[in-house]
């Protein structure tokens, strides 16, 4: 009860309301158990990661590649991509990472070969 400021003030006006020190534990339990309630029944809204997986295979880009680029296990991206598990950071740069890929398409990269090939002879 004394680490806290805000639990400290309460703790104050509780024993200025004339509370014993055991009505207010339980009275501080109570608070806490409805803000645990709340956390645990609120929703939040959970980037998509529905795109990722086909984005990849669109792309002919491996897992492995892409946890290679990521310095993690390709189970992590397997798990991330299928939505098995939650890493909002690496799905945002996992995304972005995949559309810098869109640059280097099959159009390009047949433009590349195309002009290696010319400049070559």
């Amino acid at each position: 009860m004394s680490s806290d400021s805000t639990t400290r003030a309460y703790t104050a006006r509780q024993t200025a309301a004339g509370r014993t020190k055991k009505e207010i534990i339980r009275l501080l339990k109570r608070a806490m158990a409805r803000e645990m309630f709340r956390c645990l029944t609120t929703t939040v809204t959970v980037p998509g990661v529905a795109d990722l997986r086909p984005l990849r295979q669109a792309r002919n880009i491996t897992l492995t590649a892409v946890a290679q680029h990521f310095g993690v296990w390709p189970t992590t991206i397997s798990r991330l991509e299928r939505g098995l598990s939650r890493d909002d950071d690496l799905a945002h740069a996992y995304r972005d990472w995949i559309q810098e890929h869109r640059r280097w398409s099959l159009g390009s990269l047949r433009r590349r070969l195309a002009w290696a090939v010319w400049s070559f002879f």
